[in-house]
């Protein structure tokens, strides 16, 4: 686990945050760790109003530096969320420019091909009168989003790649392989963000039962989130899934109530 915020931080009166990653049991029988790696992170423009930033990487288990590039994948992504969100009308696209400029630093001087991670940033920007959400994703995780006009995906396998294929930083892909969302809401945000692990088990018709599953955990601690949901995750209950599993929940309040 990567967090931007230490566990002091999770109770931010607009902020509710709480996420896990687990080795799936492939890794565990081979005693490698999860390749998995997410953040969350919570600060202040320069008009001290708060950006809400998440994370999800999932490294290739058929790269050797698979969990380097994940982990790489968490850093280029905060630094560049920050970097354009001091600019919020500039094109989604520089954002993901960025990101993927910042990712192949990182990794430097490791072949990038040798890195690849799929990568899901979401960032909440402030607004006078609405929030503005934009997610970008590439490669099969999963973000989804829930505002006063209903449930919106982003993200997901998708059609044509077989189970062990998917677009990542460090393969071949273009510009257009990023999945975009972008819509502002006024009222009370909640957001999962999965890696391709726990995502390719939630058809589309039980994305809403899943979301609500998250929200029964907000009735626990703030420490004590975390290791409930790691626990279910080492519990996963669909039969003969051996990936890794992260998970990461949002609830942002409604606008006027920070």
């Amino acid at each position: 686990m990567v967090s931007m915020i230490s566990p002091s931080d999770m109770e931010k009166k607009d902020l509710l945050w709480f996420g896990a990653s687990v080795a799936g049991p492939a890794h565990q029988e081979a005693n490698m760790p999860c390749q998995d790696a997410w953040a969350v992170g919570r600060w202040l423009d320069d008009e001290r109003q708060p950006v809400v930033c998440g994370v999800v990487c999932d490294g290739l288990g058929s790269r050797p530096l698979a969990r380097q590039g994940a982990l790489a994948g968490i850093r280029a992504a905060k630094a560049a969320a920050r970097q354009w969100a001091r600019a919020p009308d500039a094109p989604v696209s520089l954002l993901v420019r960025l990101l993927e400029v910042l990712w192949r630093l990182e990794v430097a001087p490791a072949p990038a091909v040798d890195c690849a991670t799929t990568c899901l940033i979401l960032l909440v920007l402030p607004g006078s009168e609405e929030r503005r959400v934009v997610g970008c994703v590439l490669g099969d995780g999963l973000a989804v989003v829930e505002t006063i006009d209903g449930i919106k995906t982003l993200g997901g396998r998708l059609p044509g790649l077989f189970s062990n294929e998917t677009l990542a930083l460090g393969t071949v892909h273009h510009m257009n392989d990023w999945q975009i969302l972008d819509l502002k809401t006024p009222g009370q945000l909640r957001v999962l963000l999965l890696s391709d692990g726990i995502a390719d088990d939630v058809p589309t018709e039980h994305v809403a039962s899943f979301l609500s599953w998250g929200n029964e955990f907000e009735t626990r601690s703030p420490k004590g989130r975390g290791r409930a949901l790691r626990r279910a995750l080492e519990r996963w209950p669909v039969p003969g899934h051996t990936d890794d599993k992260t998970l990461v929940y949002m609830r942002l309040e409604g606008m006027g109530q920070q």
